[in-house]
């Protein structure tokens, strides 16, 4: 993995990892995580054809806290100036993974023109289609949400795997996310305020504007996000590709990081960038 460098547009904070060539691959963080989560993921699947830029959404890794509360679109706003300040505004492959596929849903309705195809992985176009698990485990993820203690989320991991993996799988597959988690600041004010972004998001009846490629990718036994809410997004974004993984659940860049590499290249394939 080439070195990475850290820049700053407005309030934002973004990396870029230096690749070949000039596309420009962004890749959308999902909820209460850094740009700097994706980086277990460029360790495991090798150098990539694209400069990768990783911003921190606002509140999270060095990007300035937000005073009041916002939206997803506002977040989606933010990533259009990072990627005009990484890409002088040139068309991207744009990642979401969970929150960050909401945000991205949001880019292309707003910034279409910095859009060149979307990978949506794990993700929704609207607020609700939990999983009956995760409900079940409500009180369990607002203690972590409301924790500073990175070992009370190593208690939602199992959550967010596929229900074979054990309690020590789990634990394995997203430790290197956790190590990240225990050197960076942590907002309790930002978390809820991602929460409550969440919770206004509803793009639905819109997505049939979205014109570019799409890959939406989804594990069958996902226990946060039914993989219902990929199959929507699949139907309602005319440029859509459905993959569903049968053995992954919601943390697929941690438990099937290859099969986001090769949702990527299929939607490089598709695009022509």
């Amino acid at each position: 993995m080439s070195p990475l460098t850290r820049r700053r547009v407005n309030r934002i904070s973004y990396q870029v990892c230096a690749g070949e060539g000039d596309r420009v691959l962004l890749m959308m963080a999902g909820y209460g995580r850094s740009g700097s989560s994706w980086i277990p993921w460029l360790e495991r699947v090798g150098a990539l054809p694209f400069r990768v830029v990783l911003p921190d959404h606002r509140g999270t890794g060095e990007s300035a806290r937000s005073p009041r509360p916002y939206t997803l679109a506002a977040l989606a706003d933010d990533a259009a100036a990072v990627l005009r300040d990484a890409a002088g505004g040139a068309p991207a492959i744009v990642v979401g993974d969970s929150m960050g596929g909401m945000v991205a849903q949001h880019l292309a309705l707003r910034h279409p023109e910095l859009v060149g195809g979307l990978v949506l992985s794990a993700s929704s176009a609207r607020t609700g289609g939990v999983s009956p698990a995760f409900v079940r485990s409500l009180p369990l993820t607002v203690a972590a949400t409301i924790s500073a203690d990175v070992r009370v989320w190593t208690m939602c991991d199992r959550l967010l795997v596929h229900e074979t993996k054990s309690a020590g799988e789990a634990h394995d597959l997203l430790a290197p996310l956790r190590r990240i988690q225990r050197t960076e600041r942590y907002s309790r004010v930002n978390t809820l305020l991602q929460a409550v972004a969440m919770s206004f998001h509803r793009t639905e009846g819109r997505l049939g504007a979205v014109r570019v490629p799409v890959e939406v990718i989804a594990g069958a036994g996902d226990r946060v996000l039914s993989p219902d809410n990929s199959r929507t997004l699949a139907e309602r974004l005319p440029g859509a590709r459905l993959t569903i993984l049968e053995d992954a659940g919601h943390a697929i860049p941690f438990e099937k990081p290859m099969e986001l590499r090769h949702a990527i290249t299929r939607l490089v394939a598709r695009s022509g960038l």
